[in-house]
């Protein structure tokens, strides 16, 4: 099970979400499954929970990652990373860059295989 962390780079609030399954997001929402719960909304280089803007988000369990795009194709799975984060629109996967949010195409840019996915999938490495 994944639990999230989000928080902001100073003092504030943390917030922590989960247990998930999964946690798969596009551009602009980040749910618990395919058609589950919204967690957040991406907006501004942020993601937001209800009103409450935060900019990172951890996840300390180990984890694998995998891409899904509009038709259903997956890309490899990637992982196990003993760390993964987002901030400011990027993940990271044990400190390296992994994918990033690209705005202006409302997709995410895969780092490890340089292709554009529709959604980008966290299961735990268990």
């Amino acid at each position: 099970m994944l639990t999230l962390t989000f928080a902001e780079p100073g003092p504030g609030p943390v917030v922590h979400r989960g247990p998930f399954e999964e946690v798969r997001a596009d551009a602009e929402f980040m749910r618990a499954s395919p058609s589950g719960e919204v967690i957040a909304r991406h907006a501004d280089h942020a993601w937001y929970l209800g009103a409450h803007k935060f900019f990172r988000i951890d996840c300390d369990e180990p984890v694998r990652v995998h891409f899904v795009d509009a038709d259903g194709e997956r890309s490899e799975v990637f992982g196990p990373f003993f760390h993964f984060s987002s901030a400011d629109g990027v993940t990271y996967a044990d400190g390296e860059i992994c994918a990033h949010i690209d705005v202006d195409a409302c997709l995410w840019y895969c780092h490890r295989n340089e292709r554009y996915w529709k959604e980008i999938v966290v299961v735990p490495a268990g």
